[in-house]
């Protein structure tokens, strides 16, 4: 196979194994031709941010201005790379005798989370890394998990996708899987 060299080449691959859907795609067309650095020399923040602009990814900033908020935007983006196949809903901060904790509705069901980052202006990374692994499709029939990655920056994202498939297009770009 061909080195996967231009940002195009890349989307058609990640369409090919069945991470993107075709009509995600279209809205490249102004950057095909670009190459994959063209979102910065690291393959891995690259891949990152491309599923994010193809709908299958999350880049996760952690500072934001509220606590709250931001946890609920973030969630929104898990969900809405999904197409549905996960929802996230009601998310909500407690305050209780053991700290604060994020508690939030996943397919209807209720989990809830300590939080270990005590600042008001920051998400706990390593809580949304543990949440990450609960955002599942319901049943068996869908493969799709959300998949961690990190960049040479320590910044995080997820791509929601078969972890076959897309470790076949992470290798292919040389970008270690967390």
């Amino acid at each position: 196979m061909a080195p996967l060299e231009t940002v195009g080449q890349v989307a058609d691959r990640a369409v090919e194994l069945g991470i993107v859907a075709p009509a995600a795609v279209a809205s490249l067309a102004d950057i095909r031709d670009e190459p994959l650095s063209y979102y910065g020399d690291d393959n891995a923040r690259a891949l990152i941010d491309l599923m994010d602009e193809l709908g299958v990814g999350v880049r996760v900033d952690p500072k934001v201005d509220t606590l709250l908020s931001g946890y609920r935007d973030l969630f929104d983006r898990f969900t809405a790379c999904t197409g549905g196949a996960v929802t996230i809903t009601d998310v909500e901060l407690l305050d209780g005798d053991d700290g604060e904790r994020i508690r939030m509705l996943v397919n209807g069901r209720e989990f809830g989370w300590h939080l270990e980052c005590g600042s008001g202006r920051y998400l706990d990374m390593v809580t949304i890394f543990e949440i990450h692994t609960f955002l599942l499709p319901d049943g068996n029939a869908d493969p799709r998990v959300f998949i961690s990655l990190m960049d040479a920056n320590e910044e995080s994202g997820y791509v929601f996708a078969d972890p076959v498939a897309f470790s076949t297009l992470a290798e292919e770009l040389q970008v270690k899987m967390d």
